[in-house]
């Protein structure tokens, strides 16, 4: 496995303080910026952050700078969704204005708009859904500028259509036209640059900073030959236009401008204003079923840092592949949506505005900030660095919140850390009870495919949570225990051939066994190894106190009675309905199947929903926060193209630490001023609320204090492939 501690002294800068003899006492500071990278990663210190929660206040955010914006719009998108409304009053699609609308509306007024988009293929993106109803031919010219789209009707007449799928087929239609018309260049002043991932530079990434990051060839092929560009950032009005005022500002975020990441931060069970969904009828009264909760963050930036996040986007917007438009013989005739040889670099053309330009509005607190990146292309890893680097930092907590734990190497990483930090306490004379805890507060979703269990165990197993993962735990446990199996050796007098024999096939199965550990065969061989078998009593000698959380929302109106279901929300649930109808016995259904109703349609929704965690969110010690679009697994730090913030402000930090916390647990479990002793306590709090959420759970009962928590658990088993 990775050594993450080897990177970290590369990262460190070596720092001497003088101890006061008299008092016995000396002043450090810590590093919590890249400052060996300052160089193509500068740290900006004129800087005015907001932190925005859910796309309810990230997306109405943007809205509202999109519609001051003067000069120009500069989107960076993995995913792009012309149909979805930023602002949601309407119960019914469009919701608001959409996207696509919003936009280009914007470049009829003169403003240039430039959405630089990760494409791949066909086949690749529609299985990805980031950019819905995207056509699969498209004219990259036209000679006609009459636009084909047509604006949605008003959403007081869908709200009218007893069919959800009316309403859906009228949004497709839309969205498709957008797509032709953005991408044959028929909005004036709108432009759409098309860029996939670059297998051999992902694999050198991979290699340099993640050698082990890929245990089978399933794994290594999908990161590699499936290289995303992962990246949200906005940029707004870089440059001023004459004679107009300029709106400058940026949006470093989690969020995909795609409707399902759109809710807001009360996660209601069904609302409305998400989209509507296909999967339900309803029964009794007339009730429409909503897409799951949706959990994200953003940041908007006014100051230096937008020079950072400038530079990103003219390196993305002036070296943007396009698509190959080939002939039938299968040469390329051009490339299209692309950046092309010819024509003046964006990167040229705003060459003259200066750091100093870019100034922070008066009257705010001022953050100092550092924008990183994974850029295979670049060999640009600074956000695996900024993980390593804070998290080595770490003395009374870590807070993190993201979509796919699947870093095996991090757990370990904080492992090594606290156990060189209770031997140099050791050396200075401190007794075991004098060596303060480091407490963590993670907060994961159910992993949403099969294939990435195994990594999530891995991960999860070394914070000592492995078992709330039970399927697949008993698989591992199963393993050791083989390992542990002695040999059961022939008898000594008389043994006979098929005595023999056997013994020669525990001795071959055993050999067998050990030659696989590490290797592709078996994913609970890989595991056992990579999870301590006695993690818990390292974890609780080294002063580590974990915690592994998973969102849940409440039907406090008890919209399920009046819904039937065809599919549950994902695939975990799935798993555990199956494994609920293997128990019960023969011809058994789950519990959730209605009996007696013959139809698709027959599963009544459970009055607890999953919020699907889509955030990336890092908070150490009330100092520091990280947030951007990187997930916490080896293909976004090393693999995909992504875009970080970070920031070293305790005001900032603790402010956003409190609102996080008191919205996911309950406003008296904020953590208040995160001292020692609160810290200490709100953990507590934090595990006896989700014991006690997830019991009330199981009796369908509400949670307390209208609280998200529950403990996280995942029942699946060993899948038949691994993916990260």
């Amino acid at each position: 496995m990775t050594d993450l501690n080897q990177l970290l002294g590369e990262i460190q800068r070596p720092d001497t303080s003088h101890v006061d003899l008299i008092k016995r006492r000396c002043k450090g500071t810590l590093q919590w910026f890249l400052e060996k990278d300052c160089r193509t990663h500068r740290i900006h210190d004129n800087n005015a952050l907001q932190f925005l929660m859910c796309g309810e206040e990230g997306f109405g955010a943007i809205e509202k700078d999109i519609r001051a914006a003067t000069s120009s719009i500069d989107l960076v998108l993995w995913g792009f969704d012309p149909g979805m409304a930023l602002v949601r009053s309407a119960t019914t699609w469009p919701h608001g204005t959409t996207y696509g609308e919003l936009l280009v509306d914007k470049a009829r007024q003169g403003v240039k708009v430039r959405l630089l988009l990760w494409w791949d293929s066909a086949a690749i993106n529609k299985a990805a859904g980031n950019v819905p109803d995207f056509p699969l031919f498209w004219m990259p010219t036209s000679w006609s500028r009459k636009q084909q789209v047509q604006w949605p009707d008003d959403p007081i007449r869908n709200d009218e259509r007893t069919n959800p799928a009316w309403v859906l087929q009228e949004r497709h239609n839309f969205c498709r036209k957008w797509w032709e018309d953005a991408l044959a260049g028929r909005f004036q002043n709108l432009e759409v640059r098309l860029r996939r991932g670059h297998p051999l530079a992902i694999g050198a990434s991979l290699a340099k900073y993640l050698p082990d990051s890929g245990h089978d060839l399933s794994e290594k092929a999908a990161m590699a030959l499936v290289g995303t560009h992962h990246q949200k950032p906005i940029l707004i009005d870089y440059m001023t236009a004459a004679g107009k005022t300029p709106n400058t500002c940026g949006y470093v975020m989690g969020l995909n401008s795609v409707t399902d990441y759109w809710d807001a931060i009360h996660h209601g069970f069904n609302d409305p204003r998400r989209e509507l969904s296909l999967n339900a009828y309803p029964i009794g009264e007339q009730k429409r079923w909503h897409r799951r909760p949706y959990r994200d963050y953003a940041i908007r930036v006014e100051g230096e840092a937008l020079h950072s996040l400038n530079e990103n986007f003219v390196e993305g917007w002036d070296s943007a592949d396009g698509v190959a438009l080939q002939l039938p013989s299968g040469a390329t005739l051009a490339r299209i949506n692309g950046a092309g040889r010819s024509g003046k670099k964006l990167k040229d053309e705003r060459a003259g505005v200066r750091t100093a330009d870019l100034i922070a509005p008066d009257g705010v607190g001022r953050c100092r900030v550092q924008i990183l990146r994974t850029q295979p292309e670049r060999q640009d890893a600074t956000i695996l660095k900024g993980y390593t680097l804070a998290s080595a930092n770490a003395i009374n907590y870590i807070y993190v919140e993201n979509q796919y734990f699947q870093l095996a190497e991090w757990p370990r990483l904080l492992r090594d850390m606290r156990s060189r930090y209770r031997q140099a306490m050791k050396q200075a004379g401190a007794a075991p009870s004098d060596m303060a805890p480091l407490h963590l507060f993670v907060v994961i979703p159910q992993p949403e495919r099969a294939q990435m269990v195994p990594r999530t165990y891995d991960t999860v197993g070394g914070l000592g949570a492995g078992a709330q993962m039970d399927g697949y735990d008993q698989a591992v446990q199963g393993e050791r225990k083989r390992r542990e199996e002695p040999l059961r050796p022939p008898p000594a007098h008389g043994p006979t051939a098929r005595d023999v024999a056997d013994y020669e096939k525990q001795l071959r199965a055993r050999q067998m066994r050990e030659r696989s550990r590490g290797d592709d065969s078996t994913m609970e061989s890989v595991s056992a190894d990579a999870v301590p078998a006695d993690i818990r009593a390292q974890l609780q000698t080294l002063g580590i106190k974990p915690l592994v959380a998973m969102l849940m929302t409440y039907d406090h109106a008890n919209e399920a009675r009046d819904i039937r279901l065809k599919a549950r929300d994902s695939d975990a649930q799935e798993a555990q309905a199956r494994q609920q109808a293997r128990t019960g016995g023969k011809n058994a259904t789950a519990w959730d199947v209605e009996q007696g109703n013959l139809s698709e349609h027959n599963i009544i929704p459970a009055r607890y929903r999953e919020i699907y965690i889509h955030s990336k969110l890092m908070f150490v010690d009330d100092v520091y926060t990280m947030l951007g679009s990187a997930n916490l697994n080896a293909r976004s730090m090393a693999g995909d193209s992504e875009l970080n913030l970070c920031t070293e402000e305790w005001a900032f930090t603790r402010e956003a630490r409190r609102r996080v916390w008191g919205n996911l647990a309950g406003a008296d479990l904020d953590g208040k001023g995160c001292s020692r002793e609160e810290t200490g306590q709100t953990h507590e709090d934090w595990l006896e609320r989700m014991k006690r959420n997830t019991a009330a759970r199981v009796l369908g009962q509400p949670p307390e204090n209208r609280s998200f928590i529950h403990l996280f658990e995942d029942p699946r088993g060993v899948p038949w492939i691994r993916l990260a």
